[in-house]
């Protein structure tokens, strides 16, 4: 006896069955969505702008801990300036200006010298400053970041202190 028809006929059977019961259930099952497992395209998170920054003296030394700090635009930020140094000769602020340029840098530093007992000459190259911390004393100031992004050089501007404590303040 040949039983090739009825093997056919089994797996025509099958094939269908698969295709008219099986899939469509897999189907609908994939589609099914509770809520509790949102599909990855609904998922929308909004990164958590940075509203503060600190920065440190390195140790005793006339230089910063950090060198570089990237902020978004047009957000409003409190600068923090941590003086952790303990020699008494070690006082800083934070000085950050409206460009990077090393002209604005010497400028400043120099004029700084003058302008006892903060330290902070007039210039319109200065968009923020903290200011002058002791050694083992914290001071903040609250600004806005530029709205276009750029790179802002910082520097301590306690007499000559400027040459060597510097970094970036990068807003993007």
């Amino acid at each position: 006896r040949n039983n090739k028809p009825l093997l056919l006929m089994l797996s025509i059977k099958s094939s269908a069955y698969l295709y008219i019961t099986v899939i469509p259930v897999l189907i609908l099952l994939a589609a099914c969505n509770d809520g509790n497992n949102p599909q990855p395209e609904e998922i929308t998170e909004t990164p958590e702008l940075a509203t503060e920054i600190t920065l440190r003296p390195d140790g005793d030394l006339m230089a910063f801990a950090t060198d570089s700090v990237s902020v978004p635009a047009g957000v409003e930020v409190t600068l923090i300036l941590e003086n952790t140094a303990t020699l008494p000769t070690m006082v800083h602020n934070v000085v950050v200006l409206t460009t990077n340029s090393v002209e604005d840098v010497n400028r400043i530093g120099m004029a700084a010298i003058s302008s006892a007992p903060d330290y902070l000459p007039e210039d319109n190259a200065i968009l923020v400053a903290t200011p002058m911390a002791q050694p083992g004393e914290t001071v903040r100031v609250t600004f806005t970041t530029p709205s276009e992004p750029g790179v802002h050089r910082f520097i301590c501007t306690y007499p000559g202190h400027y040459a060597a404590m510097q970094g970036v303040l990068i807003v993007g």
